[in-house]
């Protein structure tokens, strides 16, 4: 239940398709399920958009695919490290993780570049002279750190350090250094007072044999000393160890993926990188762990929940891609194939928010005045006052209960929400075709059909030149068969049948359409699905 279930219904969302995604949603969560989120997959229409005002309920999120993400990848949360942290930490991950690329952040967690091995091996074959740990910028701390060393008296002067490296063979008998210079030196206790009289800032002791005492005993020490448990030869190969990771990392060119991006985008910029490993990142540039290759075989493909239709083209981008959990519908099965079981509830009723609230009954959960106005909505205005042939008694019964509910008179309350979703004012021809656009494939038949319902026939008759010429560039452009558009007056009890497109011979089988005419006048046809889908699907076959 931790990952995010979203719940939608077609494209182009009529008041149906949205108030039963939100319905059904809030029914999930009183079920216990905590991260499912009720989505649309377009803009609300006046219609829907007056039930949401009405009883208050926000908007759903638009969702404009379910494409895998790199989000849905199972990629591993990697060890962080940081811009001054030495060679030596960074090496120890390496080994421990069994790891050889390791993402390199700010204080605030932000990428600012990567390390690999290559990048150490590099390195430590190339940092070779005296000035290598005050041209890289080492902290004097990272440098301890690396020998294992402890401080036993004095103090380094300077955060960094600041001068070159020696050792106690190179000095000569006079030789004068500065404060920032450091000493590598035996454990020969004759030397070290020598080493002390030269100036340096820091005389580290090998392989720990010195006496504390020993420099106690000076009467002004003016530099740290330093023991380290190490021979004379592994402390100068330690030295390089404890210089930055900033100073070797790589901070140019980056090849790194956010959490948004598409694994289709990952996987061709993976193809052409001579990398293996890719750090990622999200909006704020945050690193929140590493992907390789192998994990775009492992995808935790989107959960989703269909509400008010079952046919691949009326639902989003990349619904093949994703986990289908469940369908609830009142239309025909048609062409959506899962990879596992799903739960699936068809019902030959007039409205798919009549199946969620009859759930609701059978789960004992009382919906809200809310949910239960929307889903009364939803069922009013998919049978368009129960006046369509795809009303059933039980779209009767639950509009009932859920009218007591919300507060509200059917008829009245009906009538208002017809009269917000049927006015024309202001609207475009593209409006009104593509408001309530469904695409349907019967055999080798391509087909789209769009339904308005409207009082103000003289509205849409002003705008039908506009309309036809969209239908035909529809047709040409998206190699539609056939184009159709439904006027449906609710008052008079029919509608206008349009036709467009090579296929029109289909129209006029269907409803006895003239051959020269592109329009006729349907009495009695209400509904979409129920008379003038199957009269399609018979002139086809």
């Amino acid at each position: 239940m931790d990952k995010q279930i979203f719940v939608f219904g077609h494209m182009n969302p009529d008041t149906d398709s949205i108030c039963s995604a939100i319905a059904y949603t809030n029914l999930k969560k009183e079920l216990g399920y905590k991260n499912v989120v009720a989505a649309r997959l377009g803009d609300i229409n006046r219609e829907t958009k007056f039930v949401l005002d009405y009883f208050d309920v926000e908007i759903p999120v638009l969702l404009e695919n379910v494409e895998p993400q790199v989000c849905d990848l199972n990629f591993y949360v990697s060890e962080l490290v940081r811009k001054d942290d030495s060679v030596k930490t960074v090496w120890e991950l390496m080994k421990n993780n069994k790891r050889k690329m390791f993402p390199v952040v700010d204080e605030k967690n932000r990428l600012t570049g990567v390390v690999s091995i290559t990048d150490i091996a590099t390195a430590y074959m190339e940092l070779e002279d005296e000035m290598a740990l005050k041209n890289q910028r080492a902290k004097f701390s990272k440098l301890i750190e690396a020998l294992d060393g402890e401080v036993i008296a004095g103090s380094y002067p300077y955060e960094y350090v600041e001068g070159n490296i020696y050792t106690d063979s190179t000095l000569d008998e006079d030789q004068i250094l500065t404060k920032g210079d450091i000493v590598i030196t035996g454990h020969v206790k004759k030397l070290h007072k020598r080493v002390i009289k030269s100036g340096a800032g820091c005389i580290i002791v090998a392989e720990g044999k010195t006496s504390k005492k020993l420099f106690d005993s000076e009467e002004e020490l003016t530099c740290a000393v330093v023991t380290v448990p190490h021979t004379f030869f592994k402390t100068i190969k330690l030295i390089n160890q404890s210089i930055p990771v900033k100073s070797i990392m790589k901070k140019k060119n980056l090849v790194y993926f956010q959490m948004d991006d598409y694994i289709d985008e990952v996987k061709e910029i993976m193809q052409s990188s001579v990398y293996r490993n890719f750090p990622v990142v999200d909006s704020e540039g945050v690193v929140k762990g590493v992907i390789s290759r192998r994990n775009l075989i492992d995808i935790n493909r989107k959960n989703v929940i269909l509400v008010d239709h079952n046919e691949k083209g009326q639902s989003i981008k990349g619904l093949e891609k994703a986990n289908i959990l469940e369908i609830i519908d009142h239309h025909r099965v048609a062409d959506i194939y899962t990879m596992s079981p799903l739960y699936f509830r068809a019902e030959p009723v007039g409205s798919t928010a009549t199946i969620i609230s009859k759930m609701y009954k059978e789960n004992n959960i009382t919906p809200t005045k809310s949910m239960a106005g929307i889903m009364l909505s939803a069922i009013l205005s998919d049978t368009l006052i129960f006046k369509s042939p795809t009303c059933t008694e039980e779209d009767k019964k639950e509009a009932e209960y859920l009218a007591k509910i919300a507060g509200v008179k059917i008829k009245s309350y009906g009538m208002k929400l017809i009269a917000a979703g049927t006015s024309l004012e202001g609207k475009t021809a593209e409006e009104i075709y593509y408001s309530d656009m469904k695409n349907f494939v019967f055999g080798h038949y391509n087909i789209v059909i769009s339904q308005i319902n409207t009082a103000d026939f003289k509205g849409i008759f002003d705008l039908i030149t506009d309309i036809k010429e969209i239908m035909k560039k529809l047709c040409e452009d998206k190699k539609y068969d056939l184009a159709l558009l439904m006027v449906t007056d609710i008052i008079l009890g029919g509608t206008e049948l349009i036709a467009i497109g090579p296929a029109k011979e289909l129209a006029l089988k269907a409803f006895g359409m003239g051959l020269k005419e592109d329009s006729i006048f349907l009495p009695g046809v209400l509904s979409r699905k129920k008379q003038v889908v199957p009269r399609l699907m018979n002139a086809v076959q």
